[in-house]
């Protein structure tokens, strides 16, 4: 591994993921082309995950990630957060996440998380894994 952690890696691809004007190209960078991520039961590939990121970008005006707790030992890494996403019609919502990675030379090769709706209209739910 570089000299970048695998928690600057987590924080530097959610500011990537919660940045509608980047390139989505320099955030599927922090990932491996196998990467695979579970949502709530629902798997998804790298491709997958790509038509998740431009399905989010078309229907929320905002998304925000606030990491309440990050561990990382060896090649893994844990984190509860909280999304706050926020749609183009201007609705709320916040959804609990916890999530486990793993890493793989230096990039993301899984994803592993549940999610819990705090604050919204119970749809917001799947947001998750919107395709």
């Amino acid at each position: 591994m570089s000299s970048i952690s695998y928690e600057q890696i987590i924080r530097a691809m959610f500011a990537t993921f919660t940045d509608f004007s980047s390139s989505p190209d320099k955030l599927f960078a922090f990932m491996t082309p196998n990467y695979r991520q579970f949502v709530d039961g629902h798997e998804m590939t790298l491709a997958d995950f790509q038509a998740h990121t431009h399905a989010l970008r078309n229907t929320l005006s905002a998304l925000e990630i606030n990491i309440q707790h990050i561990v990382c030992e060896g090649d893994k890494a844990a984190t509860v957060h909280v999304a706050r996403a926020t749609r183009l019609s201007g609705t709320q919502s916040r959804i609990k996440v916890v999530a486990f990675y793993q890493f793989q030379n230096g990039r993301i090769c899984l994803v592993d998380e549940l999610t819990h709706l705090l604050d919204g209209h119970e749809t917001d739910q799947t947001l998750g894994a919107l395709q």
